[in-house]
C-alpha cells in the first residue's frame, strides 16, 4: 500500500492485531513506540501512521513510554504526606476611611 493513501476504516487495527505479540514481546524489552513503528514499517508488516499507532496502543491500556523511577521521585515518595492547606480568613481592620468632607485641609499632606 502506498504511503499517500489512507487506510479504510479499522484497518490500521487489523494490522495492529497481526502484529500484537511482535509489539507486546518489544514493549516488554522497553523498546520505545517509535522504534517499534519504525522497525514494522520498515519490515513491511504496518502501513499505519505513528499517531494512529500510538492511539491503538493508547486505547489497548499499552503502556506507551516506560516508566523510569528517578532518585527525585523515589526521594518525593518517601516524604510524609502534608495535609491540604486551607484557606485562611482574612480580618478586616475596624478602622475605616475617614469622610473627606470632614476632613481638614492641613492634615492632607
Amino acid at each position: 500500500m502506498s504511503s499517500d493513501k489512507r487506510l479504510r476504516k479499522q484497518m490500521a487495527k487489523i494490522e495492529y492485531m497481526a502484529c500484537k505479540e511482535t509489539v507486546d514481546s518489544l514493549l516488554a524489552q522497553d523498546f520505545n513506540p517509535k522504534l517499534i513503528h519504525e522497525k514494522l514499517t520498515a519490515e513491511g508488516r504496518f502501513t499505519m501512521a505513528y499517531p494512529s499507532f500510538t492511539q491503538i496502543l493508547r486505547n489497548a491500556g499499552r503502556k506507551i513510554l516506560p516508566a523510569k523511577p528517578t532518585p527525585a521521585a523515589n526521594a518525593e515518595s518517601r516524604q510524609t504526606v502534608r495535609p491540604q492547606r486551607v484557606p485562611g480568613i482574612i480580618k478586616v481592620e475596624t478602622k475605616t476611611f475617614p469622610d473627606p468632607r470632614a476632613m481638614d485641609s492641613k492634615n492632607l499632606i
